[in-house]
């Protein structure tokens, strides 16, 4: 095989390995060329409290299923509340809108896991 070929591929071999360092480099931190303004991640939940049918929220340190409106759970479940991580008990303090049951089984899966 030719050098120059060799040369070419390795160089193509280094160029990917680099831009992929950088994107998981990226995606780990963060950084993405824009930085929050007060230091606070900013999460959105795409479902809103019109479209959903369930509420996830703590409810005597717990995570609870709600009907939307409703003050007391549905259901509770045995997932503490203070063993998940700050956006995950952020995001159940103001009420996490949930549109079906298949989706309240999923987040309770992630919640519990």
């Amino acid at each position: 095989m030719k050098m120059w070929m060799k040369l070419a591929g390795t160089i193509t071999l280094s160029l990917a390995a680099v831009w992929s360092a950088t994107a998981a480099i990226g995606g780990i931190t963060g950084a993405h060329g824009e930085e929050p303004s007060s230091g606070e991640l900013k999460v959105e939940w795409p479902t809103t409290m019109e479209d959903a049918q369930f509420v996830l929220r703590e409810y005597d340190g717990c995570v609870a299923v709600f009907a939307v409106g409703e003050s007391e759970p549905m259901t509770m479940t045995d997932i503490p509340v203070r063993t998940l991580r700050q956006s995950d008990r952020e995001l159940l303090g103001a009420g996490l809108p949930v549109t079906d049951r298949d989706e309240v089984l999923t987040l309770l899966e992630d919640l519990g896991s």
